[in-house]
């Protein structure tokens, strides 16, 4: 138990979390920035919204809106890769301290 409370206080370690914090953050607020816009969007540009995209009975907010799920699944995937990036550059310099 008293591994955790050293952990927890490790200057380092603290580093981490406040990067990944920036990185969650950031993302987090790009994303919801775009539901943001695709909603307001859809309030003042209802008949554009509504217009078949590229000749298809689709209609253009639901084409936006797919995009946007999919933006979601690619800011995942990206959060995913630059955090345990970031935890193996911190493994890194453990290893190379001790």
């Amino acid at each position: 138990m008293g591994g955790e409370t050293e952990l927890l206080k490790d200057p380092e370690f603290q580093r981490l979390l406040v990067r990944r914090s920036r990185w969650r953050w950031g993302l987090s607020g790009l994303l919801i920035g775009a539901y943001l816009v695709w909603g307001i969007g859809g309030i003042y540009f209802a008949e554009a919204y509504a217009a078949p995209f590229m000749g298809i009975a689709l209609p253009w907010g639901m084409a936006v809106g797919f995009l946007i799920i999919a933006m979601s699944i690619v800011l995942s995937m990206v959060y995913v890769r630059v955090v345990n990036r970031l935890e193996a550059d911190e493994a890194l310099e453990q290893d190379k301290h001790r």
